[in-house]
């Protein structure tokens, strides 16, 4: 991918604001705020800590329509072939669009089918909940074990985190994604099989580490309850004939579609244990909240866009000031696995060097991103955003609104997040009033930070947030040419994982296995059994 003309012009305009400090940007104009944030619906993003002018936006914008950003949203929505890598749409929005408008795929209208497995979700959750869904020995279902990895675990535990204010039900929901024995064997232990579901999440159905799991618990299953297990197994998946050949129900099968990343797939039957925590209404908010997301960010222009904002601000720091990471900070308890959901969002979608021109960029693509809880972050790494030798930016997150019964500790709160902006923009206004030790104690300010700050957490709300992101990680990737929707890199680990996974366990190494992992075979084969 070739450098855009508007490159240049930002590359000078980059060097212009080189001296500059954020504070002198705030002193020189007191309309700041006003000028440089934007609110859509409950939501408020406020930019103005960043270090841009109008002329940064104007000249980013540009950037925007240069790569042509409008028709690749337009693409995007309606359904052409944006993943090219493997010729495949990447449909994720319509999945929370309940409008009656056609969508063709193939030719195909996907909407009916994708508002009869939603209907179906509603059945299960309806009968779950109830009590009408029972087991193979007539008991009530009480547990529910969530199986995925990646996509189909990151995303509906998060949620699940997030909302957990607004669950319904005494069912209680059990999230496994890892292959580590001793987390599952302390699950099983406490969960008695007569009264338990297990749902596997895995788009392809071959997911060796999910799989392994579902087969340890249809195992568990079978010791207690003998063959027929059906009742205890649902499955959701693009490949409902592998789920029927695991042992998983017809009926208690939940497609989604190939056109669906993983990463992207929490809206979809994925979403099973969040609507069966939360309840399908809440569901339903869930998914209108990123669909109202939707609207904005393929309608509104581009210096008004909450995600093509969050885009092109990322695009400035990443390419222009050299900023290598990017800091997730939730003031908000309920959003302690963001960081963790937009690592894989943000890094898995747009780590890549190679463009869709069969080339490689000549520039910084995706960040690394990192992130904690807020009131927490600032006794530990918030010493190195302020006085560390990385320019790291920020993301702030912060609800207006806190629990009715604990307003000191909201006001606390957002007293702690707004401080901490407030001082990686200033710094240390005044050194000498420091004293003793005043170079060690200087905060020079002038990092960048965004500030998101809603209403409160709510269904609709957190779709709202999660679509913003989604859409900010498109927008790069069409600024920077390359294809979010796939990730070799990740396919690459599972075929070596198939690879050496014959090897362990047996006497003998291949002679063509390097020494460093046959080193490590030999001594997993020795140790294993060590007390």
């Amino acid at each position: 991918m070739k450098l855009t003309k508007v490159w240049p012009e930002l590359t000078l305009h980059h060097q212009s604001l080189a001296k500059v400090h954020l504070q002198d940007l705030f002193m020189n104009n007191p309309q700041r705020f006003s000028e440089f944030s934007v609110s859509f619906e409950s939501l408020l993003l406020d930019y103005s800590k960043q270090k841009v002018t109008q002329e940064t936006i104007w000249k980013l914008c540009a950037l925007a329509e240069e790569r042509d950003l409008k028709e690749q949203i337009h693409r995007l929505f309606s359904g052409e072939i944006v993943n090219s890598s493997e010729q495949r749409q990447a449909l994720h929005t319509a999945l929370r669009d309940r409008s009656d408008t056609p969508l063709l795929v193939k030719g195909h209208n996907i909407k009916p089918e994708m508002k009869k497995v939603l209907a179906a979700m509603d059945r299960c959750v309806t009968d779950l909940r109830s009590g009408h869904f029972r087991g193979a020995t007539g008991k009530p279902i009480k547990d529910v074990i969530s199986l995925g990895i990646g996509g189909s675990d990151l995303g509906p535990a998060m949620v699940n985190e997030a909302l957990h204010r607004y669950k319904t039900t005494d069912l209680k929901i059990h999230f496994i994604s890892n292959v580590d024995g001793w987390s599952l064997a302390a699950l099983l232990k406490h969960l008695d099989p007569a009264t338990t579901l297990c749902i596997i999440n895995s788009k392809t159905f071959t997911t060796p580490e999910t799989l392994q799991n579902a087969e340890t618990i249809k195992v568990w299953f079978q010791k207690a309850l003998g063959q027929d297990i059906q009742k205890h197994l649902i499955a959701t998946t693009a490949y409902p004939e592998r789920a029927q050949s695991f042992g998983v129900a017809e009926e208690n099968i939940f497609e989604f579609w190939d056109f669906i990343g993983g990463r992207y797939s929490v809206w979809s039957s994925v979403g099973l244990p969040i609507a069966l925590a939360l309840g399908m209404e809440n569901f339903k908010d869930f998914l209108a909240g990123a669909n109202s997301m939707d609207q904005h960010f393929y309608s509104a222009p581009f210096d008004k866009n909450m995600p093509v904002l969050m885009a092109l601000i990322g695009i400035w720091n990443i390419n222009f000031w050299g900023c290598k990471t990017l800091a997730v900070l939730p003031y908000d308890d309920g959003l302690k696995q963001l960081p963790d959901y937009l690592q894989q969002l943000e890094m898995e979608s747009n780590g890549k060097k190679a463009d869709k021109e069969k080339g490689f960029v000549p520039y910084d693509t995706a960040p690394v991103i990192w992130g904690g809880v807020g009131c927490n972050g600032q006794h530990a790494y918030m010493q190195l955003l302020h006085q560390g030798t990385q320019v790291i930016p920020v993301d702030f997150l912060i609800a207006a609104e806190g629990h009715p019964d604990f307003e000191d500790q909201q006001k606390l709160l957002v007293a702690s997040c707004l401080s901490q902006s407030k001082a990686l923009m200033e710094g240390s206004k005044d050194k000498l009033a420091l004293g003793p030790l005043s170079d060690a104690k200087l905060c020079e300010g002038n990092r960048p930070s965004n500030t998101l700050i809603y209403s409160k957490l709510t269904p609709k709300v957190l779709g709202s947030l999660i679509a913003l992101y989604e859409h900010k990680v498109f927008t790069q990737a069409v600024l920077w040419g390359i294809n979010p929707f796939d990730q070799w890199g990740v396919e690459l680990g599972k075929k070596l994982v198939n690879e050496i996974l014959p090897h362990l366990g047996k006497s003998s190494i291949p002679g063509s296995t390097d020494s460093s992992t046959a080193g490590l075979i030999e001594f997993f084969q020795k140790n294993r059994f060590e007390r």
